[in-house]
């Protein structure tokens, strides 16, 4: 149980270190970034499309659908790939839902830090708050100003990165004083004969 503890721990780490470098990424470079991006989805679902086409053509017992989801898959990769400015509206929508579980993962940890006994388990809540709310900002900003609304994108990661980092440690040290406290309160229960 304790070594899931840790990979928990560890990938919630990663995962707002990551989060921290792309926002820093898209807010330095937002329109280079979205269209490397939007590249690398495109070559992905060409990638894709192209090997389903592939596994359809050398194996005619595979379901046609396979070979239309190869073709269809491609196209869109190509389609992407020649006017990337097609899906740009999407990417604060995937940003912002990216955004809203990460909140909602920090509420849960608080929920957890305040069972645990940490007293100040309402600021863990209201960092969470703030990260679901530029979750709800990217998702209704999505078609509105596109420059705005990725640099809004780029200071919600770093925000959101910064206090997941936060989050984990406050809720680590918790479960810490929980565990020495439970380790304190074990007695070895002795017969003593009269």
């Amino acid at each position: 149980m304790k070594e899931m503890f840790k990979r928990i721990k560890a990938d919630m780490i990663l995962s707002a270190v990551l989060c921290v470098v792309m926002g820093v990424v898209i807010f330095v470079w937002p329109a280079t970034t979205i269209d490397l991006m939007c590249k690398v989805l495109a070559v992905g679902m060409i990638i894709f499309g192209a090997i389903q086409l592939v596994v359809y053509f050398f194996n005619k017992m595979d379901s046609p659908l396979s070979g239309v989801l190869g073709l269809i898959a491609a196209l869109v990769g190509l389609w992407i790939f020649a006017k990337p400015e097609s899906i740009v509206s999407l990417i604060p929508i995937v940003i912002g839902v990216i955004l809203m579980i990460h909140g909602m993962q920090d509420i849960k940890l608080a929920f957890e830090a305040k069972h645990n006994g940490y007293g100040r388990w309402w600021s863990m809540l209201l960092i969470a708050a703030i990260s679901l709310a530029f979750g709800v900002i990217c998702i209704v900003n999505a078609f509105g100003m596109v420059k705005l609304a990725l640099k809004v994108i780029g200071v919600g990661l770093i925000y959101d990165g910064l206090s997941d980092l936060w989050v984990v440690n406050r809720t680590a040290k918790a479960a810490k004083t929980v565990r020495e406290m439970e380790k304190a309160l074990e007695v070895e229960y002795k017969e003593v004969d009269e």
